[in-house]
């Protein structure tokens, strides 16, 4: 691979090469042309399609590449309506987790809101979406966007969705490394049609409504066709169902029974729905006699005594601290959206084009998302800081800590006060408006065998976010302490060198302040504000291609297709001000992302008729593609791809294909600027106070981490550095690109007359040099590692020589070494005819074999198949029965069960904890299976089709806190569970042509 030179002069060279071949072709063309012709299946038929993968027309169940077709008619009759929904529930992506509106208060690529499709679980950025065969623009907020958001597809006016499943860089160009949606919309529509569909959840909450209108006219030399779509996803809050309500431990006894905490104020099993709040933790300024510095949590209570330390103030037992208010409960788990769509197609054959035309799509969507999440405010105050009520030396250390050996108050013993961090709850909101503007023009033609094709395309991404936050430097001089140092203020609170109109923030341990996060207006308006940030992505691609036939051999014509590409992307990434200058408490901070990407390709593609009508061989065709990459940023390479389609006779046929993939960074992966964000020693450093016994009288930490925390030469009671552990991740300019294999082989059945068809293909992608952030994790990863000495992630972070605290933490963009995954894919469908009605099933299945992950060379491969999010089989099955105008069908969806434990070689469903002596808890999650179940009708201009979801109200496998699953309230978090979080859903469409 080299860098690339003389660029501007390899422009003008591709773009004469395309000026050449065009106008030849055009002026071809003008001599004996013949209009274009058009090859749309009806809405219903899923085997005679135009398939993605070649330039070359097949059938689903003929090509050399698995693709899989589903359906608007398949869809809808699934209760399905967003091309969210119907993209992630398709067994190759199904497979993994996907992005959606249920990631409230993550950090996703494309920011918050965005809603994305990866395909056999590698990452959005290594799935390719086109539209109509050519590419589709990234959108979103904040400095990495990159995926295409689903949210700009124009759902109502889609007729099919084709799915890609092998690699195909040579034939569409960087990111087909897992496969490509391909989005194909009506042709040729006529007349005009309403469209109003609703879905409902029992239990209230999470319901969707979508209202569409479609136009389409013919005329003399040409077509138009308007689609404008209007959908909102409604929030599903904590509050609308008991699982989010009250989360638990849900942990268990020897005999069954449950071993989670009885909250005494309630003598029910203890909720946490957040983290703590209403309290306040208080520390001492150093380590003394060996004792953790932490001492406790205090609360306000009208009858403490000064015996019990500082009057109106008592310890509360952890059983009794408040984890669940009911403030929170507007929290959404499934944010709402609501989402405008314009889609406009035409073709006009004007007479100077001698038998071309002319063609156009212009696409614009707005989309307009929230979230809601309460995150705990717990700036720490210093002991001597003004307003700090635990500041007094006068406290006798016994009403602390009564076990203690010596009867003295804090100052006797060198203490001027107690630290403390109150801990409230506080709302926090993040808005996106995202505006997304596609235009394309272009002109085709044919000649003879011979057809050219030539578009240009421009798109433009604005997206505007907004989020609640706390001014940094307000909240140090307020509370009189530098809140990344844990320095006293100079001056003390809101002392000498203040910003004017300062307010010392005692509020923070008023009752209304610390125990419901209400502060008076005049507090809320100098500490608390919005931080306004804009994003751009600009794309801009021109094509062309002529595709026909080379020569004819004995087997037939050999097919080919060449083209030429260009490409230029931009973003600038604007943060808020608050965030540029890194002023803000408890959020990450970022520097402005801007940076361009250039990119020319050529491209060619062959078919070709090896051998037909002979036995054993009625028809053996080789396929071969390959691609010419030169990158402005990380230079030049080149992809190829063969296939081999051999039918035996009328039932049987193999096929293979084997090929690479070539992914180029992304922006954002190069240009990624200075996101930084701020971490309390205790949320990173796993070696802080490791060996403290728990209340069950058992260590907090595993004998690996204890071990290594002492080789690094930390004390047990280590009491962690002060300030907090800075994150920063980062662009990186030195970035290699990804470059990957793919190998697929597989049978197709079709025996004639039976109306049986299945095709079993067998898939394998190893992605090499994967660009990755390995996170804050690291620290971790380390501390845990079995060679601790020798391990990659503790070069990835430092420790300060003043008092050993984690300094920082690079999260950078990095190439990790290997990422696998292998499987295989089922499809198979069965049509007969009754005299009584029309029988048609139609399965999909995949099985995921493995899923191998190497961080750095020579490190431990790790196999993450069968875990939470990454089961080893999905599928689905739908059953449809149609009778003159009524069609009734029935879909079952299958989840495989998942085990966290085997990832690490253990056995069991269940892992002990150090919480509750004796108690186990589930890192199982069981087969995840759901029912729907429609009836449609349809009428001469008219149809409407009525559905019930998740029919029987399944819910997801509860699991217990503290496992290595992510949890969303008592349920495990991932997309294919989404059904079990709404429950059962009643589902209607309504359908009117004029």
């Amino acid at each position: 691979m080299t860098k690339p030179s003389h660029l501007t002069r390899k422009w003008l060279l591709a773009g004469t090469i395309l000026t050449g071949v065009l106008f030849g072709v055009a002026a071809a063309n003008a001599q004996d042309a013949q209009p274009a012709k058009t090859d749309e299946p009806a809405a219903d038929e899923t085997t005679e399609v135009v398939i993605t993968g070649s330039r070359i027309k097949g059938k689903e169940y003929t090509s050399a590449s698995p693709v899989t077709v589903i359906t608007a008619e398949r869809s809808s009759a699934a209760g399905l309506i967003s091309a969210t929904e119907i993209l992630q529930s398709s067994t190759t992506a199904a497979s993994s987790g996907q992005i959606n509106n249920t990631f409230t208060g993550y950090i996703v690529g494309g920011g918050d809101g965005i809603n994305t499709i990866s395909l056999r679980g590698l990452g959005a950025q290594r799935s390719l979406v086109l539209i109509n065969g050519r590419r589709m623009p990234p959108a979103g907020v904040g400095g990495t966007v990159g995926p295409v958001d689903l949210n700009t597809i124009p759902s109502a006016f889609v007729s099919r969705y084709e799915i890609l499943k092998d690699g195909a860089s040579s034939i569409y160009g960087s990111d087909a490394v897992a496969g490509v949606v391909n989005v194909i919309t009506r042709s040729n529509f006529e007349g005009l049609t309403l469209e109003a569909q609703t879905n409902r959840t029992q239990d209230g909450g999470g319901g969707t409504a979508n209202l569409s209108a479609i136009w389409g006219k013919s005329f003399d030399k040409g077509h138009l066709a308007l689609s404008l779509e209007g959908f909102k996803q409604d929030a599903l809050t904590i509050g609308d169902r008991d699982a989010f309500l009250c989360p638990q431990d849900n942990y268990y006894k020897a005999d069954g029974s449950r071993a989670d905490l009885i909250d005494p104020t309630t003598g029910n099993i203890k909720c946490y729905t957040h983290g703590i709040e209403g309290y306040v933790g208080v520390y001492a300024p150093f380590d003394a006699f060996g004792l953790s510095s932490y001492w406790g949590s205090r609360k306000i209570s009208p009858g403490s005594t000064p015996t019990e330390g500082v009057t109106g103030w008592a310890f509360t037992p952890y059983a009794e601290r408040s984890f669940n208010d009911p403030k929170s409960h507007d929290a959404t788990i499934i944010s709402p959206v609501k989402r405008l769509s314009f889609f406009m197609q035409g073709e006009y054959r004007p007479d100077w084009l001698g038998g071309g035309e002319l063609y156009s799509e212009l696409m614009f969507t707005l989309r307009n998302s929230e979230q809601v999440a309460y995150a705990q405010f717990f700036p720490y105050v210093h002991e001597q800081s003004t307003i700090n009520p635990f500041r007094t030396g006068t406290v006798p250390i016994r009403s602390i800590i009564p076990s203690f050996p010596v009867n003295a108050t804090l100052a006797q013993l060198g203490y001027p006060g107690m630290g403390a961090n109150p801990i409230s709850l506080y709302r926090q909101s993040s808005e996106q408006e995202v505006r997304t503007l596609r235009a394309l023009g272009g002109a085709r033609g044919e000649w003879n065998s011979w057809a050219w094709d030539v578009y240009l395309s421009h798109s433009v991404s604005n997206g505007t976010y907004s989020n609640d936050a706390i001014i940094l430097d307000r909240l140090n001089w307020g509370t009189g302490t530098n809140q990344d140092t844990l320095e006293l203020m100079p001056g003390n609170a809101c002392g000498a060198g203040a910003p004017t109109g300062c307010i010392p923030f005692t509020e923070l341990f008023s009752k209304a302040g610390l125990e419901d996060g209400n502060y008076s207006k005049a507090v809320r308006d100098w500490y608390f504000t919005r931080d306004n940030g804009s994003t751009k992505y600009t794309q801009t691609i021109l094509e062309g291609s002529v595709t026909g036939d080379l020569i004819t051999l004995p087997a037939g014509p050999v097919g080919s297709a060449f083209g030429v590409s260009f490409r230029r992307d931009k973003i600038n990434d604007q943060p808020g001000e608050l965030s540029l200058t890194k002023n803000i408490w408890g959020r990450t901070t970022a520097g402005v992302t801007k940076g361009t990407d250039t990119l020319s390709e050529v491209y060619a593609e062959f078919e070709v008729p090896l051998v037909n009508n002979v036995f054993l061989v009625k028809d053996l065709k080789l396929n071969a593609s390959g691609r010419y990459s030169n990158y402005d940023s990380v230079g030049d390479d080149t992809t190829y791809k063969l296939g081999l389609n051999w039918a035996l006779n009328d039932v049987l046929r193999l096929r293979a294909t084997h090929g690479t993939s070539f992914r180029a960074p992304a922006l954002y992966e190069l240009y990624l600027k200075d996101q930084t964000g701020f971490l309390q020693q205790a949320s990173v450093d796993p070696c802080i106070n490791y060996g403290r016994v728990g209340e069950d009288g058992g260590f907090v930490r595993n004998d690996r981490v204890r071990a290594n925390c002492a080789a690094a030469g930390l004390p047990a009671d280590f009491a962690g550095g002060g300030s907090s552990a800075i994150v920063k991740t980062g662009g990186g300019l030195d970035l290699k690109p990804e470059t990957s294999t793919a190998t697929t082989y597989g049978i197709v059945l079709t025996p004639p007359e039976t109306g049986l068809r299945l095709a079993v293909d067998f898939w394998k992608i190893e992605v090499r040099d994967q660009i990755s952030s390995t996170g804050a994790g690291v620290v971790g990863a380390c501390y845990n590692a079995v060679d601790f000495a020798t391990n990659k992630f503790c070069t990835l972070f430092s420790r300060r020589a003043s008092d050993d605290g984690i300094d920082v933490i690079d999260a950078s963009y990095r190439n990790i070494p290997t990422e696998t995954t292998k499987g295989v894919d089922i499809v198979a469908s069965y049509e007969k005819d009754f005299n009584f009605g029309n029988l048609l099933i139609d399965l999909q299945a995949t099985h995921t074999e493995e899923y191998l992950s190497q961080l750095f060379p020579g490190d431990v491969v790790y196999d993450y198949q069968g875990i939470a999010g990454q089961p080893a089989w999905v599928g689905n099955v739908q059953t449809s029965f149609k009778k003159d105008d009524w069609r009734m069908v029935w879909t079952l969806n299958y989840t495989g069960d998942t085990e966290n434990l085997g990832r690490f070689g253990e056995e069991g469903k269940t892992s002990p904890t150090s919480i509750i002596p004796n108690a186990t808890y589930r890192t199982d999650v069981e087969a995840f299976i759901t029912h729907d179940l429609s009836v449609q009708y349809r009428g001469k201009d008219w149809y409407a089709t009525a559905a019930v979801s998740n029919l029987t109200d399944e819910k997801p496998t509860v699991i217990g806190n503290g496992s290595t699953i992510t949890r969303l309230g008592n349920y495990p978090l991932s997309s294919q569970y989404f059904e079990g979080y709404l429950g059962r859903q009643f589902y209607l469409k309504l359908s009117k042509s004029f």
